[in-house]
């Protein structure tokens, strides 16, 4: 399973750039996507963001896990057409209502 992390340091602008990482942590790969709210502001104030998926020839399965104050939010399983996933991952693999859920708790 592929394992993308997303913290605030890799937001600019509008254009939120996420580095996918390996278990050991490495750089593999870098996607940008330009996905704003309440998005952004998720990545932007939750202490981790980890989109974790799985990509086959047709379709990706994903979800999103996010860390914030002593707490830990683990997300459904999504599959998702995989251009959907690479135009907004963050969107394609968690609802806009949970995503602003989250964002008022943090």
């Amino acid at each position: 399973m592929n394992k993308l992390i997303i913290t605030g340091m890799f937001v600019f602008t509008s254009i939120l750039s996420v580095n996918l990482v390996s278990a050991s942590d490495k750089v593999l790969d870098r996607i940008e996507t330009q996905e704003g709210y309440p998005y952004k502001n998720l990545i932007m104030k939750a202490s981790k963001v980890e989109l974790l998926y799985v990509s086959k020839s047709e379709h990706t399965t994903c979800r999103v896990n996010v860390s914030y104050a002593n707490e830990q939010y683990q997300g459904s399983h999504f599959t998702v057409s995989n251009k959907k996933f690479e135009k907004s991952p963050m969107a394609a693999c968690l609802t806009r209502t949970v995503a602003k859920k989250l964002l008022s708790k943090l």
